[in-house]
């Protein structure tokens, strides 16, 4: 497993303000854009997931995900939105939702 990389800095989430691949499915939304050596992610969860436990539970199931999939992805910046409605999914619905996601923004 390849580690991830971290969307930090302004100009890397300028350039995920116009991504060059979109895909959703259920409540998560994956955005893509070139311009990094590894793959690098970004989560944005918001409070409609839930309070801070279920917020912080989603993002480490879905940096877990990312992790597992980073060699076969891409390199570039990813940015995963969590709509509402993540919080009740399970580990194998997000990887399911995840899967798709990536699948229809074209990255496999």
């Amino acid at each position: 497993m390849a580690p991830l990389g971290r969307v930090t800095t302004r100009r890397q989430f300028a350039l995920l303000a116009r991504p060059s691949h979109r895909g959703q499915s259920g409540p998560l939304r994956v955005s893509y854009v070139t311009g990094s050596t590894e793959v690098s992610v970004a989560f944005a969860t918001g409070k409609t997931v839930g309070n801070a436990v279920a917020r912080n539970l989603i993002r480490r199931r879905l940096r877990d995900l990312m992790t597992q999939q980073a060699s076969t992805l891409p390199t570039g910046f990813y940015l995963i939105r969590s709509g509402n409605g993540t919080g009740k999914l399970s580990y194998d619905e997000l990887r399911t939702h995840l899967d798709a996601a990536i699948h229809r923004a074209g990255l496999r």
